[in-house]
């Protein structure tokens, strides 16, 4: 045992974690964390709305039909209710659908797909106030994003395994065991202990989706899958059913497990004025991996907002960390998932297409000429300096010449969406209401809006207008 270890033990992560949660849920949200949860909601409302209509999420809806009324929970882009997991499954794994739900940057992971289905559809069956949603879903967040940074989600990707599969159970059993806790009156900080010990037991998700040209589909249902493992974890705390009480720093824990390492002292409690985890969270204007978005802020750059003509193009670096290489170089993607994950097919849908047309990463346009003749122009070259940034920041650089010899550079160090330079309400909303006009859903944007910000918005009818209904 080495000696970070032997002082690790000492230390109750897992319950002093569970201690801050409960205060956090007993403090309440300031004015400034509760228009962030609405911002939040908004985006993830139009991210899953058309992750709903995306074939995956259709099989898996009529798959899941069979649980019609079992519950109250409503199940999003049908016309059904089932159970809180069964509408938390369907629900995460639409909100994950197309690579445009929230990021937190720092452990690689999507907890708004993950959190929010599970608190709305336990919220859904409590009937619960939206007082104590909108806190269930920042104390989801909050204990996602310090497990990850407790774990180093950084080794838990290089070790094979999807840090928002693996983080995301734990962020979905907290808001939905705080949900329930708050509801009842009795909010019990070893509640959460216990359903983070039913939690690791259900945890899994590995990143061979990544290197496979047509198999990325299943990292959709990876949120689904914690969503629903959330709200077991959370409904089979409330049971006389012994869990492990060091889910996150014990021996077989979260952080030794997934992380192949100790958990990180530093990031077990706030310091000072530091803000809660909601506000740590980058939205998506692209519809690919998070690290790509500075990569396509710096090449709209150097093609003069992607108006330079191709045939003046001679060849593109991008300059990045190493999972670049590792995991995102793959040039003829034949899927959704695959096409998004894609270095060099990001860059050829940017140009070719702009970087908010979605459906460039569709199967129509795998092999369109247009972007081909991109892709096949880009090369990758390490950075160590741009390396020691991620993933608190996600840096990435692209170096052009053309055929001239001009050399282009551009290095982007936050791109648009993250914290540094956040999206707007009016952004968001009309970035939802572009999805929303891509599926032709007749959905009334003001009302939807106009619900999410009304204080008297109980959690049943905010569960039905994120189900679409």
């Amino acid at each position: 045992m080495n000696q970070m270890h032997a002082a690790q033990t000492t230390i109750d992560v897992t319950g002093a974690l569970a201690a801050e949660i409960v205060a956090l849920a007993n403090r309440g949200l300031t004015g400034h964390d509760i228009e962030q949860v609405r911002r939040l909601l908004l985006d993830h409302f139009g991210v899953a709305q058309r992750g709903a209509a995306l074939p995956w999420t259709r099989e898996l809806a009529r798959w899941a039909r069979r649980f019609a009324g079992t519950g109250a929970a409503p199940v999003l882009g049908t016309d059904y209710s089932a159970t809180a997991c069964m509408a938390a499954l369907v629900h995460g794994t639409a909100a994950h659908g197309y690579e445009l739900d929230d990021t937190h940057d720092e452990t690689m992971s999507h907890p708004g797909c993950c959190v929010i289905p599970a608190v709305l559809a336990v919220g859904a069956e409590l009937g619960a106030s939206q007082t104590h949603v909108l806190l269930a879903i920042a104390a989801g967040y909050e204990a996602m994003g310090r497990a990850g940074m407790m774990s180093n989600a950084l080794h838990m990707l290089e070790g094979g395994f999807h840090p928002t599969a693996v983080l995301g159970s734990f962020g979905a059993a907290t808001g939905a065991a705080v949900l329930y806790g708050l509801h009842a009156g009795d909010l019990r900080p070893e509640v959460i202990v216990r359903a983070w010990g039913h939690a690791l037991s259900q945890t899994g998700g590995t990143m061979q989706f990544s290197v496979e040209p047509d198999g990325g589909n299943i990292k959709r249902i990876h949120a689904g899958y914690a969503a629903r493992n959330g709200v077991m974890a959370a409904e089979f705390a409330q049971l006389d059913i012994a869990t492990p009480s060091h889910a996150i720093e014990g021996r077989y824990g979260l952080c030794r497990m997934f992380s192949f390492g100790d958990a990180d002292p530093n990031a077990l409690t706030r310091k000072g004025d530091e803000p809660l985890q909601i506000h740590c969270i980058s939205m998506k204007p692209y519809s690919c991996c998070r690290i790509f978005h500075s990569t396509i802020d710096a090449f709209g750059e150097v093609t003069d907002n992607f108006t330079l003509p191709v045939d003046q193009i001679e060849r593109i670096v991008v300059k990045g960390p190493q999972v670049i290489e590792d995991q995102h170089m793959m040039r003829r993607p034949q899927s959704v998932m695959a096409a998004q994950y894609s270095c060099p097919y990001m860059l050829g849908a940017s140009m070719a297409y702009g970087p908010s047309f979605y459906t460039a990463y569709s199967a129509p346009y795998f092999n369109d000429s247009r972007i081909l003749e991109i892709v096949d122009r880009v090369e990758f070259e390490y950075d160590q300096e741009l390396e020691t940034y991620y993933p608190a920041r996600f840096p990435t650089g692209v170096t052009m010449t053309l055929k001239d010899g001009t050399v282009r550079s551009s290095v982007v160090m936050d791109s648009f969406g993250t914290p540094v330079r956040p999206l707007s309400p009016e952004q968001i909303g009309e970035k939802a209401k572009a999805l929303l006009s891509e599926i032709s859903s007749g959905i009334d944007f003001a009302r939807v809006r106009s619900m999410i910000w009304d204080d008297a918005t109980g959690a049943r009818a905010l569960a039905e207008v994120v189900a679409g209904r």
